[in-house]
């Protein structure tokens, strides 16, 4: 097997992040997401998960618009790290929320003084989801664990990965592979080093397990043979610089409820 058909194989049958999904029933729903991560003092980390856990109880009880979530990563060398994400919203409701934060100083003052100070670094990120290549809908979850895959892309390449995203995504859509037991969506980061990443959604270990026909070979019934399902795996593989795999548990305890 060519290593470009292991690529769409491990993605597709097997894994797209993070999210409550707000607004799905919406004609168009809302597309951006924002995260924060972070990394607690080694020293600290008991006190960092007392002050998130109490933090999140604060934003609640002063009527946080936004419902935070928290996760962490389960594999790789560095698993402690933390996100705090919330998802769906569009550019003119950052506006609004900013006008929320600045009406409730408290809660800054009760992240600064009870959560801050055991936190060794963070970092900041806004996605945009791509809904037209997504198969999602709230009511098939609820999920605890998501298996994100970033790819760098390589220069000058974006316009040739997001043709192959969006034809390998629309057979998918419309051919019969999408259905409620396969989950995936599609997004990338807005600003920086820019990243695309597809996160599927599990509600437990055993969803993770390849079940049935493989993406491969649903291609090459759709497509006609196995050369034509050969050729968009290279295409898609000739596009991507690196790429990264994580699965990331959703942590009810450290989150805000519904």
């Amino acid at each position: 097997m060519t290593r470009a058909r292991h690529i769409l194989l491990f993605l597709i049958t097997g894994l797209l992040f993070l999210l409550p999904f707000a607004s799905q029933a919406a004609d168009t729903p809302p597309r951006l997401a924002e995260q924060w991560s972070m990394v607690p003092k080694q020293d600290q980390r008991e006190a960092f998960y007392e002050g998130l856990k109490e933090h999140m109880k604060v934003r609640a009880e002063a009527g946080d618009p936004w419902v935070w979530r928290t996760y962490t990563p389960m594999l790789g060398e560095e698993i402690d790290r933390v996100a705090v994400r919330y998802c769906c919203f569009d550019w003119a409701d950052k506006d609004s929320y900013r006008e929320w934060s600045e009406n409730h100083p408290e809660v800054q003052q009760h992240w600064s003084e009870k959560v801050d100070p055991h936190v060794a670094s963070y970092g900041h990120f806004i996605d945009e989801v791509s809904w037209a290549n997504s198969n999602v809908k709230a009511e098939w979850g609820p999920w605890r664990y998501f298996g994100v895959t970033e790819f760098s892309i390589k220069p000058g390449m974006q316009s040739e990965f997001d043709m192959v995203r969006d034809k390998i995504s629309q057979i998918a859509l419309n051919q019969g592979w999408a259905t409620p037991e396969r989950p995936w969506m599609w997004a990338a980061t807005v600003g920086g080093a820019k990243k695309e990443m597809i996160v599927s959604f599990y509600k437990n270990y055993a969803e993770m397990e390849p079940q049935g026909e493989n993406f491969f070979n649903f291609l090459s019934r759709i497509l006609g043979g196995d050369a034509a399902a050969e050729e968009i795996f290279k295409t898609f593989s000739g596009t991507i610089a690196a790429q990264e795999y994580q699965i990331w548990e959703l942590h009810e305890d450290l989150s805000m409820q519904d």
